[in-house]
């Protein structure tokens, strides 16, 4: 197709993406599906704004990284306004097709665990060896989990900086990295809203049940709510 009779739902692929909600069993089910397979797209988005910030960081262009970093936590803060929405489903709207997730769970989401591992939460126990994973995402994980992640580009930035304490740069006023250094934290803080909206979601509609796929639902989620991806920078704060 020449540029020519390129239209907004060619250059888009709107027709295929819009064959992709396939929700006839009920009414709210494609209300649960927009909003899971939106999830995904700006997972995907944040993950491509991720790498770049990381070997920006490596670069020392701490500006550029910062550019890339705010767009992440403007994509988190929306992804933060979503659950909203979702809280528009009554209860038993969502027991009309629950059964039909059987053994899917949100718990299984590999670009929010890549997301997490890109981050610099790299705990990720015997992640690797879940059944539901395909040999493509089990390698896309490895290939993350060996990988330096922000985390460790802003570890080595420091080093460059000659920075040996966290508490010190906080101390020592603006620069370059100091104001680097509070925009990963805003980062880290925007995922934390995410996932303290995620549990609320999550108890609004099943209560304290277990989650389908086998998780503990709001139980196992409330246990995440202290994962940090900079803990230096939160725990340098009760030493200044």
């Amino acid at each position: 197709m020449s540029s020519g009779n390129v239209t907004y739902a060619s250059y888009l692929r709107i027709a295929e993406l819009l064959e992709l909600q396939q929700t006839p069993r009920a009414h709210d089910e494609l209300l649960f599906v927009v909003l899971h397979q939106s999830h995904e797209l700006w997972f995907k988005l944040v993950l491509h704004e991720l790498d770049e910030a990381t070997r920006l960081i490596d670069a020392d262009a701490f500006p550029e990284a910062e550019t890339r970093l705010r767009r992440i936590v403007t994509i988190m803060r929306q992804l933060v306004a979503q659950w909203d929405v979702l809280g528009t489903m009554t209860p038993a709207g969502y027991l009309e097709f629950r059964h039909v997730l059987e053994g899917g769970s949100g718990f299984q989401s590999v670009q929010f665990r890549a997301l997490e591992l890109a981050s610099g939460l790299k705990d990720i126990g015997s992640y690797l060896e879940s059944s539901w994973l395909s040999e493509a995402e089990r390698a896309s994980l490895q290939q993350r989990l060996d990988a330096p992640s922000l985390a460790d580009a802003f570890t080595a930035a420091l080093e460059r900086g000659g920075v040996t304490d966290v508490a010190d740069l906080l101390r020592s006023g603006p620069s370059l990295l100091t104001m680097l250094a509070e925009t990963l934290l805003d980062y880290d803080e925007a995922v934390g809203h995410w996932r303290h909206r995620h549990v609320l979601a999550v108890e609004r509609q099943i209560g304290l049940k277990a989650g389908t796929g086998g998780s503990s639902g709001a139980a196992y989620l409330r246990q995440t709510l202290t994962r940090r991806f900079f803990p230096a920078l939160w725990e340098a704060r009760t030493r200044l």
